[in-house]
């Protein structure tokens, strides 16, 4: 009979520590979800953040008017486009002899004639803005533009 209330009580103590233990461990994990539903409704006021700052940085006007100020990109006109047999051969590549440059090969003034700036015709603006849109999101993509390394930068 001793041997029974002795059975039960340690029964009744180890339900007890166990009871304890389980209510800690639930507050933690309530105070933890507390702390991950504070830190979601920090970066949703942070993505709208970044959300306006991205429509203000691509707004249309304003990239057009900074791509004249800074890029003097124009829409292609037919004075401007070559054949490719008129282009020359870069420099340390050995032209076949069939293919061997001649006086055509040099620049036309006609070509080197200053071209108007982007904004003067909005259609010539799209590609150019597409084209570094996709540089800037798929630069390691194949099938990606490429443009010159800027001074001074490693690759």
């Amino acid at each position: 009979m001793r041997a029974s209330y002795f059975l039960w009580g340690a029964l009744v103590v180890g339900g007890g520590v166990s009871l304890f233990m389980l209510k800690y461990k639930v507050q933690g994990l309530e105070n933890e979800l507390i702390g991950r539903q504070e830190q979601v409704l920090k970066d949703r006021a942070a993505v709208r953040v970044l959300q306006a700052e991205w429509t203000y940085l691509n707004d249309p006007e304003r990239l057009r008017r900074l791509s004249a100020e800074h890029l003097g990109f124009a829409p292609a006109t037919p004075k401007n486009i070559a054949d490719i047999s008129s282009l020359p051969y870069r420099a340390g590549v050995d032209a076949p002899a069939s293919q061997a440059p001649t006086a055509s090969v040099l620049p036309r003034p006609e070509i080197e004639a200053k071209v108007q700036p982007a904004s003067a015709d909005p259609k010539g603006f799209a590609p150019i803005l597409l084209t570094r849109i996709q540089h800037l999101l798929f630069s390691n993509s194949a099938g990606a533009a490429t443009f010159p390394a800027k001074k001074g930068a490693q690759p």
